[in-house]
């Protein structure tokens, strides 16, 4: 939840608008746990997947989602998505998950039957999207046009208090 709050600056008539948000710290530490989680599952730069940092990428995956569970705080679909729910591995296309599109249909004719299927590596269990009719679909939280409308909603509201 967003709060505004508006403090009048000793020079002038300008506003500054300062925006907290409920839990911050609590959003930042599981923030950075879920980076430290992709960092350490790509393992080095320079070099292939190490063995030995998967299980510490595993564990901050799950810190990260045991932070935001007990702070109740929601996570953004987008990292809700590329977490496996089975060993808490990130899924990270081509390394460790595998992306189908699988149409189960009869004939394998209708469109909109389309399923986008992530399996981990790890474990081998899948999440499973459909994609139907419209491909070009975007989630509300992805859809960059509606995030630019809530801000700029947001700004007119603080403004008019």
């Amino acid at each position: 939840m967003v709060e505004t709050k508006t403090k009048a600056k000793s020079n002038g008539n300008t506003k500054a608008i300062e925006k907290s948000v409920k839990n911050r710290d609590q959003y930042l530490r599981s923030s950075f746990l879920y980076q430290a989680a992709i960092l350490m599952s790509n393992g080095p730069a320079n070099s292939k997947r190490d063995v030995k940092m998967a299980p510490l990428g595993r564990l901050y995956a799950s810190q990260s989602k045991a932070v935001a569970r007990k702070n109740v705080i929601r996570l953004s679909p987008d990292i809700k998505r590329t977490i496996c729910k089975q060993c808490n591995t990130i899924m990270l296309p081509g390394s460790l998950c595998q992306i189908d599109i699988i149409n189960e249909s009869r004939n394998k004719t209708k469109k909109h039957a389309d399923v986008l299927i992530y399996t981990c590596r790890e474990c081998h269990s899948q999440k499973r999207y459909p994609i139907g009719k419209n491909r070009e679909y975007m989630v509300f939280t992805d859809d960059r046009r509606q995030e630019i409308t809530r801000i700029e909603l947001g700004v007119n509201a603080a403004l008019n208090n």
